[in-house]
């Protein structure tokens, strides 16, 4: 995975990291608790929390509900079931960026393909005011891999210039996949986006926090890119 080195990829497994991603446990389990609305991990007073909204988009039925899952720490079903209307789901996670951690709140929108085709309102509530889309496609389906260009050229031209994330899903070492590296390469080296990859089967045990660190790392780091970028346009940072 590609990384600026902003921020610090292996600090999740430090015993700094370890102290913070305590606040982050149910008790009750060994997974990661879910936050409700009002609800946020009980981090110090001194760590910084920043906000972004994320539009997931990609072919019906490739994983993409299932991706979020896997990445909130939570058990998706093992049945295919569309999404129905918008399910937005509220990832917590700190990174440390340099010398400071920092407390990011993901909201990612999700919309199954069915409510957006019959719900005019429902796509554009999902892109309004979005800091990034997740586009996702399965390394076990080629059709969602191929419709990438086509989805992405037609998503991204919003005034809001959101910053692009690929998520491949269904990645297995052990598997032969339908996309093969070499399309993977030549897909990042022409959009300069890095593909990120997961495997969304869930452990339910606390080491699913080490798996999925690197995917939520790099889109935190992608998230503060773009804002450091739209401040030095501004002149507010030198």
């Amino acid at each position: 995975m590609c990384s600026s080195n902003l921020v610090c990829m292996d600090w999740q497994s430090s015993a700094e990291g370890e102290a913070i991603l305590q606040y982050f446990y149910n008790p009750q389990t060994t997974g990661r608790k879910i936050f409700g609305v009002l609800e946020k991990p009980n981090v110090p007073s001194s760590v910084e929390e920043v906000s972004y909204k994320l539009f997931v988009a990609g072919k019906a039925g490739i994983g993409k509900t299932s991706t979020v899952a896997r990445l909130a720490g939570t058990k998706a079903l093992s049945s295919y079931v569309e999404t129905s209307g918008i399910q937005k789901t509220n990832i917590y996670w700190p990174v440390k960026i340099w010398d400071k951690i920092i407390l990011f709140k993901l909201q990612f929108w999700d919309a199954g393909d069915h409510s957006m085709k019959k719900y005019s309102h429902i796509l554009p509530a999902c892109r309004e005011k979005a800091d990034g889309i997740v586009f996702i496609f399965s390394f076990m389906d080629t059709s969602s891999f191929n419709d990438l260009p086509q989805l992405m050229s037609k998503t991204i031209q919003q005034p809001e210039n959101p910053t692009s994330i690929v998520i491949g899903t269904r990645y297995s070492l052990t598997n032969r996949l339908e996309v093969q590296s070499s399309e993977i390469k030549e897909f990042e080296h022409k959009w300069r986006i890095p593909v990120l990859r997961i495997d969304n089967k869930w452990s339910g045990e606390r080491s699913e926090v080490q798996e999925v660190a690197p995917v939520l790392n790099i889109i935190c780091e992608r998230l503060w890119m773009r804002d450091q970028e739209y401040l030095i346009k501004q002149g507010l940072v030198r």
